[in-house]
């Protein structure tokens, strides 16, 4: 008998404890979703291995939605897409899987190196070398 309420007592400490982590995990969610949904973004640098892009992402602007959609918009034409955080793994996918260039090279998985609210700097190593990403929030 005292196995067994020891045994119930130890299951419902581990999912106590579980329960915990996925609270702080969905908290943790929607500050990113709060920091990304809050304004308007655009790239602020690209660099494609060793080359410098930013230039092909001058005038776009980004809006990402709470959805889960995001759309980039450049002299009025706009592309839609998609984006989620990731925040065990610290990264956020994006994808513009109908969007000319250059909206495709934001495409894929990219690991946060370093954020603030106004702020993402974010890499994805691809089969060219690694590819930086500078997000910035517009004033």
């Amino acid at each position: 008998m005292k196995r067994s309420l020891l045994a119930i007592c130890c299951c419902l400490l581990m999912l106590t404890q579980l329960s915990c982590k996925k609270t702080v995990q969905d908290q943790q969610k929607n500050l990113v979703v709060q920091a990304m949904t809050d304004g308007i973004w655009i790239v602020n640098r690209y660099v494609e291995g060793t080359t410098d892009i930013t230039t092909s992402f001058d005038s776009y602007e980004f809006k990402f939605n709470a959805n889960g959609t995001v759309t980039g918009t450049k002299s009025g034409n706009t592309s839609n897409g998609t984006w989620a955080a990731d925040v065990v793994n610290y990264s956020i996918t994006s994808n513009f899987p109908s969007a000319g260039d250059p909206l495709p090279k934001l495409n894929g998985v990219w690991k946060i190196t370093d954020s603030y609210w106004d702020y993402v700097e974010a890499e994805m190593t691809t089969a060219g070398g690694t590819n930086l990403l500078y997000l910035q929030k517009k004033p």
